[in-house]
């Protein structure tokens, strides 16, 4: 650090944050680039949000990530947006300009690098199921119908705001269906074939994070095929039963460390233009996390 760090300030807003990895994949970031930068944590309760925000702008922060529960409040404090925002309708990555703050969203293209790098996924032609409809299970859908996806099919415990997810991603990916199923005893029959079809199965909810309430979205193991993906973006703890029960059921399985340190890469490369190995990045997390024990940690 030196006296220009503090112009080159960047930190993860939400609440909680004491547990968040990211503080430590930006700043390893930053230390192998031998850029003269910090990412601090801040935690912000929502009575704070606004004002927090202002006293950051004071302050000379040049970027910000979003994390729970603010990456769709955050909409309301913005100047700009990028092309996946419209879409999605959430924001985990801000930029600082001299005249406007600018929000983007790399949990989209996070989630389509990790399943291609990570797990040597084919995205173009691809069907996925994504457990969740919030943002960051639309964050997927985009990430994955932009490079290519046949269709996306969303199932969710609550549709009451799915004609207007429908229609955000419609109008963006007219070719590209894109559908929601209950996650009740009518939709059975229906969640069962679209699972069955699937190439990728994501679970972008917290069910199974440490602190939730234990258990798993998966319904039936004999739904599982030997050929698909299961992907988990929650990363503590590290084996959930979703990928458990994917596991003993043949199938290949992606931790959230893989979401976790790809959107960073991009979030990362947005502040700097530069990237990071997202694979060695990994490596670097697990086993800075092997001594943490804290739980309660979500995906940035």
């Amino acid at each position: 650090m030196s006296a220009e760090t503090r112009s080159h300030l960047f930190g993860l807003i939400g609440d909680p944050v004491a547990h968040s990895l990211s503080p430590f994949i930006m700043n390893r970031a930053f230390d192998t680039m031998g850029l003269d930068a910090i990412y601090v944590a801040f935690g912000i309760k929502p009575e704070r949000l606004g004002v927090s925000l202002a006293g950051l702008s004071a302050m000379g922060v040049s970027g910000l990530n979003v994390t729970y529960p603010y990456k769709e409040e955050i909409l309301y404090h913005l100047d700009a947006v990028s092309a996946e925002v419209e879409v999605i309708n959430a924001v985990n990555t801000l930029v600082y300009l001299e005249d406007e703050i600018q929000g983007y969203n790399t949990d989209a293209v996070g989630t389509a690098n990790a399943l291609e790098h990570f797990a040597g996924v084919q995205l173009e032609g691809a069907r996925a199921f994504v457990y969740g409809m919030g943002g960051s299970a639309r964050a997927a859908a985009y990430g994955l119908l932009e490079r290519g996806a046949e269709r996306i099919v969303f199932a969710a415990r609550s549709v009451e705001n799915g004609p207007m997810v429908l229609e955000r991603f419609q109008f963006a990916f007219p070719e590209q269906p894109v559908s929601i199923v209950a996650l009740d005893e009518a939709g059975a029959s229906a969640r069962r074939d679209a699972f069955r079809e699937a190439n990728v199965v994501i679970n972008a909810t917290p069910v199974g994070m440490a602190g939730n309430a234990v258990g798993s979205l998966l319904e039936d193991s004999a739904w599982i095929r030997p050929e698909q993906v299961f992907f988990d973006f929650v990363y503590h703890p590290k084996q959930t039963l979703f990928l458990e029960t994917a596991r003993r059921a043949g199938a290949k399985t992606l931790g959230g460390i893989a979401l976790l340190v790809a959107q960073a890469s991009e979030s990362f490369r947005i502040w700097t233009d530069h990237g990071f190995d997202i694979k060695e990045m990994a490596e670097a997390v697990e086993d800075f996390s092997k001594a943490e024990t804290s739980p309660g940690r979500r995906v940035n």
